[in-house]
This record gives structure tokens, sequence and C-alpha cells, in this order.
């Protein structure tokens, strides 16, 4: 396979997707949406676009390393410390694996993220 360089879009066509556990959700619905730009063949590496309903998460341990950039949207991250944070539309933000608290969106929530599952 050759090595590509290419752009990517907001406004790319997703699908239906599942990263959100619904045994999770304590508030609202997640349906969410996304596209992967780019899996590494472990598939421990990942790069896409994602959008979610809003909706509240109470995650006991967030599963990846994952870093993002606001598109449209905000999220209250709300951590088991009490330490809240809202990133919106042109905020960039870190979720460390195994971060346990509340992920709320308040409104559709879309991002691009970097992510990887790895130790």
């Amino acid at each position: 396979m050759t090595a590509r360089c290419y752009a990517v879009s907001a406004d790319q066509a997703m699908a239906p997707t599942q990263f959100v556990d619904p045994a999770t959700v304590v508030e609202g619905k997640a349906e969410e949406v996304g596209h992967l730009f780019l899996t590494s063949q472990d598939e421990k590496f990942m790069a896409g676009i994602w959008q979610c309903s809003a909706c509240k998460e109470d995650i006991e341990s967030y599963p990846l390393n994952e870093f993002m950039v606001v598109l449209d949207g905000s999220v209250t991250c709300t951590g088991a410390d009490g330490e809240s944070a809202t990133y919106g539309k042109g905020d960039c933000f870190i979720m460390e694996k195994g971060w346990r608290g509340v992920w709320h969106m308040t409104e559709t929530f879309k991002k691009y993220f970097i992510a990887y599952t790895g130790d």
C-alpha cells in the first residue's frame, strides 16, 4: 500500500456508530454517527469524526486516550474529583484512558478525534 497525504472534511458522510455504551447513559439517548478516516492495522489507533445527540453519560473508566477538536456544540466533563470543564466549538482537549466522571452534551456535539486504545 502506498502512503498518502489527503484532506479530511467536517462535511464527511457519516454512518451510525456504537462508541457510547448505552449502559452508561443516564439522561437522554445517544444517537451517534461517525466516520473513521484512518485506523491502524491492529485497530488500536484511529482518527475520525463523530457526532452525537444531547445526552449525559456516567463513565466508570474512559476506554482510550483521545485528543479532540470540537466542531459544533459543547460538552461538560466533570471528573470524579469534582473538577469540571466545558469545551465548545474550536476548543481542543484530551481525555486520558481511565478517566472517571460525567460526560454531558446539552446539544448535538460534533468533533474530530484521534484515539489510541493501547496502554
